[in-house]
């Protein structure tokens, strides 16, 4: 099946109490069976409409998006006729009145993307629009546009990256105001002085502008051994570049968080004590602050030895957290902000296996048009697919959170424990957030002899960590897949599954 997850669902962790919570799961509502939909049927979940679901559907190359209703009942297919057939990629983002839904093609060589407005039914209320196009060799499959959109979702933007001069990467972007109103276009160079460097998230601030992040690898090694802010002003094509320095330690990876809310960029992830690499000690923190232009916060947060025998599950003392990848950051009103990471790890059962950490995907250039950056995931095989062998086996183990204050200082953690593995590919391990406002929920599947069971666990403002009994009304043979879940409102999360091969849907409510 091919499934595209969208990371962040845009629901500030606004902490209303930092006592203990206490979250009851409503029964799971399932989507009713449709036999023409298979584990090869991929989908993205729109979004929340009134009492509708909208999920948007693409079996044997034909579109279309299915509503269901609150008690998920399929009420229509809407076919999307005009998208055409072997779409490479889509988006959609979503307004209270209406959404956008992007699409790319490739037609002889020559890759399009186009828009069409939906209403709050999932109809048409436009013909697709062309926005840009790009000449490619042959029928690529490759994907060559991404769609940003900033947090108060007044801003739009289109980027494509040409990565055929390895030295000097070609950058276009085409920024909208909410209305899809071409504000900017602009097109310029991005050095890349050494065949070590590589490119970061993509983000866009409310004001429009672009941020991103440029780092150098040390040697042959994944470590990050020099790292840069990038910022390019929504009306502008220069290019702004600021170093964060480093101070002799190396990084394993930088996620990137726009913190609207207090003007500033956040900059976070694990580090190491040797430019060489070794294990992870800590987690470092930067912030810049757009106001003053400059590094504000710069700090090394060793984890201690408490939390390191707590997260370490079948890892040694040393190497606890070498398993540990960043996932996903929350920033709060106060710049306060949380951290999470799971445990993500293969093992080889006789078989060969050359995977490193991050498996040959971080810092790689992707294709001809392509980002040269890595995704925070580090799971080597999309959705539905064999491993690289049989005898490769996909874990992921307990999650760790971690709150910081308006200083990157430290003020709890925590962790979160579950062991997942899989033989077959990776869509049923790992999980999905819900934030409920007052908590984070962590929903995944928990073994229960030759059954997967639907599980959750939350921890509040505090950091204290609730592990509620197993939802209601689970039904035997449905094997969810949490990571492509999506959040749809303040409580509920769509999940999807496969029951006897057929593509489902399951409804879950949080109720505080």
């Amino acid at each position: 099946m091919k499934i595209k997850r969208e990371y962040g669902f845009g629901f500030l962790f606004i902490i209303l109490s930092v006592f203990s919570i206490s979250l009851n799961a409503q029964r799971v509502i399932y989507s009713e069976l449709n036999k023409n939909e298979n584990n090869r049927t991929g989908f993205e979940i729109i979004g929340r409409y009134q009492n509708n679901f909208l999920i948007y559907k693409n079996h044997n190359d034909n579109s279309y998006i299915s509503v269901y209703d609150n008690d998920m009942k399929l009420t229509e297919n809407i076919e999307l006729n005009f998208v055409p057939k072997k779409t490479i990629e889509t988006d959609f983002i979503t307004y209270p009145s209406h959404s956008y839904m992007f699409f790319q093609n490739n037609i002889k060589g020559i890759v399009s993307i186009q828009m069409v407005k939906l209403d709050i039914t999932g109809h048409p209320m436009t013909s697709p629009i062309e926005l840009d196009t790009t000449k490619v060799s042959g029928s690529s499959k490759d994907k060559i546009y991404s769609v940003l959109v900033s947090e108060n979702k007044q801003n739009i933007m289109l980027i494509k990256v040409n990565t055929r001069d390895e030295k000097r990467y070609l950058v276009k972007t085409l920024l909208y105001n909410a209305s899809m109103e071409l504000q900017n276009a602009t097109t310029f160079i991005l050095p890349m002085k050494d065949r070590n460097d590589f490119l970061t998230d993509f983000a866009l601030d409310n004001e429009g502008n672009l941020v991103f992040g440029r780092g150098t690898r040390a040697g042959n090694t994944d470590n990050i051994s020099k790292y840069s802010l990038i910022t390019k002003a929504a009306t502008s094509s220069i290019l702004m570049s600021t170093e964060l320095p480093l101070d002799n330690v190396a990084l394993d990876a930088v996620k990137l968080k726009v913190d609207n809310y207090n003007n500033r960029y956040l900059f976070t992830g694990f580090y190491y004590k040797s430019k060489r690499g070794g294990n992870i000690e800590g987690v470092s923190n930067a912030i810049f602050d757009k106001n003053t232009n400059a590094w504000i916060v710069r700090n090394l947060m060793p984890l201690d030895d408490e939390l390191r025998e707590d997260a370490r599950g079948e890892s040694s003392f040393k190497t606890a957290f070498n398993d540990y990848f960043l996932k996903e950051v929350f920033t709060l009103k106060d710049g306060s902000f949380m951290i999470v990471a799971e445990a993500s790890y293969q093992t080889s059962r006789g078989g060969y296996n050359p995977y490193n950490r991050w498996g040959g995907m971080y810092g790689t250039p992707m294709d001809f048009y392509g980002y040269g950056y890595g995704r925070y995931n580090p799971y080597l095989y999309g959705p539905y697919s064999n491993a690289f062998n049989s005898s490769t086996r996909y874990n992921a183990d307990n999650i760790i959170v971690i709150s910081f204050d308006s200083t990157g200082k430290m003020l709890f953690s925590n962790v979160l424990r579950k062991t997942q593995y899989e033989d077959e590919g990776n869509n049923t391990i790992s999980y999905t957030t819900v934030n409920t406002g007052n908590a984070l929920c962590f929903v995944y599947n928990e073994a229960d002899r030759r059954d997967l069971l639907l599980s959750y666990q939350s921890i509040d403002g505090a950091g204290k960590v609730t592990r509620p009994p197993t939802f209601k009304n689970l039904e035997r043979n449905y094997k969810f897949y949490p990571r492509f879940g999506k959040q749809v409102s303040s409580t509920v999360v769509i999940i999807p599954a496969v029951y006897k091969n057929n593509l489902v849907f399951g409804k879950v409510d949080f109720v505080n």
